[in-house]
């Protein structure tokens, strides 16, 4: 028997575990609503050298990774803005730097930017246990003696876990909207902490939503003026807020594999909004890095400055500040993503130069923001489109036994063929050749076998080394 692999598929609504053996395929799955961290990494080889980064860019529109793209540029003190596709397909409205996209836990470097004015003012002190700024009836997990600091929030080492033990939205398409203060109360005082505070670096939308919350109630008011009072009107940002609030600009359409999803929305009720409840821009977010690059005496230039510093280490080559990751320490950045929508917000304080990407799919462009920063950093290689008929699709429909327990069950959406795996989500999979399919997901593949008289009989599922065959029973 091989030794197992364990495998992951990343989306704004699930994050599935797989574990791969010689002989059958056993599934956990966690179904979690959750805005994620996509860290760069396992990229492959670099393509197109000698293509522009607009060139490059583009071709993500066309090959269809997302619908639309939304680019901002800081480089030599002049800002550049590249748009490509529509906001929505329906309409066939064109992404301008004004189109509107949900830019999900990049929402978290301004809740700790709000943290930074108050640290400097002396409202709130980092070492200072969390408790001491929340209301009497809330309760915080302790391990061994170590309570949660606002450090700790700020830095993804809390020890709390990613998303609250609680967490069970009327609506799963709109995940955070009806999270309240009672339930975060609740999910606080049931919560078991598995690490110390402060010993590990471990991403929690649950401590960063805590921390904007904690944040609001010092100063007696919601995370949404907040915020606005001390950031976006001091930098003209006039097109971010909160989403769920009233606006006048168009926003993009959020998809997955070209089928539109509900928007996040939020309101003054709903506690965790500092984890990712921002909308904005390409133009008001570029004026947001830009103003991290700056050097002049401003209260909120001195946040910024106390945000960008290193607290400790968020992986090998990663570190973590108030909010902000840090690669390499020199390359500060933050991603987001949310339903339909992945976003990238990044800069070289070295260099003086500073990206925003953003897209209106599940689909996001980090490794080109990394390429563009630092051209060492690798992109990865785009498949080619290959077109199936719908009638050639639909003679791959029917489940695939791979073993009696786990099967595959292959069937058509429109112009698209999907596969659910047994105790799994349906996927879209697509054409890369003759009966040659493969995930997005995840790098996977399915070949179909065909019989001598040309009927679809079976598949090979191909991953991590493993070649698991299955014959079609029906």
């Amino acid at each position: 028997m091989t030794n197992p692999i364990w495998l992951k598929i990343h989306s704004a609504e699930y994050n599935t575990i797989y574990r791969w053996d010689a002989n059958i395929l056993l599934v956990m799955k966690i179904s979690i609503r959750l805005l994620l961290l996509f860290i760069a990494s396992s990229l492959l080889p670099i393509v197109g050298k000698s293509q522009t980064f607009d060139a490059l860019c583009k071709q993500r529109v066309e090959l269809g990774e997302t619908p639309g793209m939304s680019v901002a540029l800081y480089e030599n003190g002049k800002v550049t803005f590249l748009s490509f596709g529509v906001s929505d397909l329906s309409t066939r409205e064109l992404v301008t730097p004004k189109t509107l996209f949900e830019i999900g836990s990049i929402t978290k470097t301004f809740t700790c930017s709000l943290l930074a004015a108050m640290v400097n003012t002396g409202e709130i002190e980092l070492e200072s246990n969390a408790i001491n700024y929340l209301p009497s009836y809330f309760s915080l997990p302790v391990l061994n003696g170590k309570q949660i600091t606002i450090e700790h929030l700020a830095t993804a080492r809390s020890g709390l876990p990613r998303l609250p033990n609680n967490l069970s939205p009327a609506d799963e398409s709109n995940p955070y909207i009806d999270f309240t203060e009672a339930k975060l109360v609740e999910a606080l005082k049931t919560t078991k902490l598995t690490r110390e505070p402060g010993s590990k670096y471990e991403y929690s939308n649950l401590g960063m939503g805590l921390l904007g919350y904690i944040l609001a109630k010092k100063k007696s008011t919601t995370y949404s003026d907040l915020v606005q009072l001390h950031i976006l009107t001091a930098l003209k940002m006039k097109s971010t807020l909160v989403n769920g609030r009233k606006i006048e600009a168009k926003s993009a359409i959020g998809y997955v594999d070209n089928i539109p999803v509900k928007a996040w929305t939020w309101t003054d009720e709903s506690v965790l909004v500092g984890t990712g409840g921002l909308i904005s821009n390409a133009e008001d977010m570029i004026t947001y890095l830009t103003a991290q690059l700056e050097s002049d005496n401003t209260k909120l230039n001195a946040a910024f400055k106390l945000t960008h510093r290193e607290r400790a280490m968020a992986g090998d080559t990663y570190q973590i500040g108030l909010g902000w990751h840090i690669l390499n320490h020199r390359y500060i950045w933050h991603n987001g993503g949310t339903g339909g929508f992945r976003s990238f917000a990044g800069f070289d304080p070295v260099a003086k130069r500073a990206i925003v990407i953003l897209t209106n799919s599940s689909e996001g462009a980090d490794d080109l923001a990394f390429h563009w920063l630092d051209n060492s950093y690798l992109i990865k290689k785009l498949k080619p489109p290959f077109k199936v008929d719908v009638l050639k699709l639909r003679e791959y429909e029917g489940h695939y036994e791979i073993s009696p327990q786990f099967g595959i069950t292959l069937s058509t959406e429109g112009e698209s063929l999907m596969a659910q795996a047994t105790g799994q989500q349906k996927l879209r999979i697509y054409p890369d050749g003759p009966d040659s399919f493969y995930y997005k997901q995840v790098d996977a593949k399915i070949v179909f076998s065909r019989a001598t008289t040309g009927i679809v009989a079976g598949l090979t599922l191909i991953q991590g080394g493993e070649n698991l065959n299955a014959r079609k029973i029906k």
